[in-house]
């Protein structure tokens, strides 16, 4: 795996952000500029957070529940987890897959019938 500065990632994050925007405007049958071009693109940023692992994790809480209220979020797991997401009433796991990324579809990208 290739080891980046912080403006390197966020560069190669943003570029993938761009292609993921790309695949989703071309899923449903529109070009592939289409979200780029009604401006969905225009607020990609980077934001790094980074959450060390407790020495008592038996009184951690965690986060609250919530929702991604953007388009989308690119997420790069540890092994350590912790990430879930809510499916019929009950919380999931998000198992933890060796150099692979989340890609969440936020709020503001979900199609409703």
């Amino acid at each position: 795996m290739a080891t980046y500065t912080h403006r390197e990632y966020s560069k190669q994050v943003t570029k993938l952000g761009c292609s993921l925007f790309e695949l989703l405007s071309e899923a449903p049958g529109l070009g592939s500029s289409h979200l780029k071009d009604i401006g969905c693109a225009d607020g990609l940023a980077t934001i790094c957070r980074y959450y060390p692992a407790s020495p008592q994790p038996e009184l951690t809480i965690g986060a609250r529940k919530h929702a991604d209220n953007d388009f989308i979020t690119v997420l790069l797991q540890d092994h350590i987890g912790g990430l879930q997401f809510r499916h019929k009433n009950q919380w999931v796991d998000v198992p933890f897959v060796p150099g692979a990324l989340v890609v969440n579809i936020g709020d503001l990208l979900q199609v409703r019938n």
